[in-house]
This record gives structure tokens, sequence and C-alpha cells, in this order.
């Protein structure tokens, strides 16, 4: 933590950094395959970083760039390195990222679960001289995909978010105010659907949320940046780091949180009765392709996925028409 009070989010200062390929040699070593991409010891100790916080930055690199202009190149290139690097930029091709990029765990070995189906074609192939690593048709990396992200990254379990849930549950329902990060207001409107949305939720406290405004219009609610106090018992919260690990939940929502408060003119920490926030929301937004579109609904990167869609979430536009407090609103 700095003077200002802010704590190191590690996307910036990532805290593994590994050459691309790795990653695919974590997995195989994972599923009990003696990988030559990364040693046994190095394997070990970042998969125990994984398995312990699903929050931890892991940096991808290459050497691909620190290639010379073909006047400085002296004879041929040694094969291993060449077949190195095209690993490397398949892995990144694959998952939609440079070398440099950095992602938090989570987001990194769902992503590559979801794009990487075998790491043939990529660290082996047919051709002479480009055979590449005799495990790659093993099974190993197959195997713990199979198995799902949550064999090598932390998960939280049911048992902990329900632990957490309860007092959640108590805070929202009894405590002097609210604080939610703004753009859930959005996400609670989407699901309340006009009416036809009904709780709890299994992932967070939206649903008590809506209760207590309704129960009690006035009630004040703070605006934040980041996880909430709606978020206390998601699967994707880590309480240690107070970190959103989602693989779609990461800085495309600091986006639309502070969006949304640009578009109502407020500032993050600003707290209004609940009912002077809804009737700014709906007042001022009409889609959720505005703020949850980022404006356009067009996809920029995997990263930058679109919510609700492109055209927008028709609960949203339906609880904008009815409102959230009856009769008396």
């Amino acid at each position: 933590m700095n003077a200002s009070g802010r704590v190191s989010d590690g996307l910036c200062d990532p805290q593994i950094t590994i050459e691309a390929r790795q990653l695919l040699g974590l997995i195989c070593r994972k599923g009990g395959a003696d990988c030559p991409l990364i040693g046994e010891e190095r394997a070990d100790e970042v998969l125990a970083q994984l398995a312990a916080d699903p929050s931890v930055a892991v940096r991808l690199v290459s050497d691909a760039e620190e290639l010379p202009h073909y006047t400085r190149v002296e004879g041929r290139v040694e094969p291993q390195d060449a077949l190195n690097r095209m690993r490397d930029l398949k892995v990144l091709q694959r998952l939609g990222l440079c070398p440099g990029d950095t992602r938090r765990a989570r987001y990194l070995i769902e992503l590559l679960f979801e794009q990487v189906a075998t790491p043939w074609g990529i660290c082996a192939f047919d051709t002479p001289g480009w055979e590449g690593c005799e495990l790659a048709r093993s099974g190993a990396y197959e195997s713990v995909r199979d198995a799902g992200w949550r064999e090598v990254v932390y998960c939280r379990s049911d048992e902990e978010r329900a632990a957490w849930r309860e007092p959640n549950e108590r805070a929202v329902a009894e405590g002097e105010g609210l604080f939610i990060r703004s753009h859930h207001l959005m996400c609670m409107s989407c699901w309340y659907h006009g009416g036809t949305g009904t709780g709890p939720r299994p992932n967070d406290t939206l649903a008590e949320v809506l209760e207590r405004i309704q129960r009690e219009p006035d009630v004040p609610i703070t605006l934040v940046e980041g996880p909430c106090e709606a978020c206390d018992c998601c699967d994707g919260f880590h309480p240690e780091s107070g970190r959103c690990v989602h693989a779609g939940g990461l800085i495309r929502d600091y986006l639309k949180d502070l969006d949304l408060l640009q578009r109502i003119g407020l500032m993050p920490g600003d707290t209004l009765p609940a009912r002077e926030v809804m009737a700014l929301i709906f007042e001022r937004i009409g889609s959720t392709t505005e703020i949850c579109g980022f404006g356009d609904g067009v996809v920029t990167g995997h990263a930058w996925r679109v919510c609700g869609g492109p055209d927008g979430n028709d609960g949203y536009v339906r609880t904008r028409e009815t409102g959230v407090f009856g009769a008396d609103e």
C-alpha cells in the first residue's frame, strides 16, 4: 500500500514471468509429463503460486523481438531456438496476446483451456526437423484441461462462499448504508427485468440489495470502484487480495464503473439516496450498450467482451420502464 492508500494491482508489476510456451509446460507437468519446456522445480514453484492465489499476475514473454537484422546473423539458426520462438508465438496468437502481456492467473488458465485443446501443433509436428516434444501426444495436457481450470488455479469452495454470504446478507439488510460498485446497479436492473427477477442470486447479493432499496428507497448508497458489498460470496472474489478474478470481471468492469459515474455526474465515493441514484441512471442511460457495450457494442478484445450483447440487455430496458420501487416511485 502506498501513501494514497492504493494497493499495487500487480498487472503492471507481475509476480510471475515465464516464456509463453512454458504455460503449456506447466499444464503438462501438472499432468505428470516430464516436460522439457520448464524445469520441475520452477514448474512446482509457479503451480504452487497459482494454486494459492487466483489474482497473481503472470507475464508472458518471448525473444521474438530480440532477433537481429539478417546482416548480423552468423550461420544457421539453432533449430531449437526457432521452434521455441514459434511455440511462444503460437501460444500468444491462440490467446490473442502479445509478448509482454500480463493477465491474472485465473483469467489466463481459463483462456488457455478455452483456446488450446492440445499441445500437438504447437509443441510438436510431423515435419522432419520440427518434430519437437515427444510428449505432445502423451495426453498429459489434455487430462488437466479436461478436469478444468480449478485443477490449476485456486477457487473458493461452496463452504467458504456460504460462510461469507451470511454476514454479507446481514450487512446489506441492516447496515447504515450500502457500498455498491456503480455498474452493479445496472446488473441488478438487468436481472430484475421489470419485476420478473427473483432472488437470491447464487454468486452475489444484488437481490438482497434490491430488497433493501425497495424497502428503504432513501437508504444511502456509496458508489465505489471495484469489488463491493455485493461481491463477498462470489466465486470470483478473492478476499485476501480484495480483487475480482473472474475472466470477465477484470479491467473492463472498472471502465464500466467510471463510464457510469461520468454519465450521471458523480465520482467514486459519492453517496446519494437510492431513489436518487436509480433516477439518475434511468434518466441518463437508455441501454446497457452505452456502458456495458462501451458505447458501440464492439468487442475489441477477449478482455473487453460486451455484456448483454451489442444491442443491449432487454432486462435493463424493461426495468427502466417500470422502475424498481413500484407504484410509489
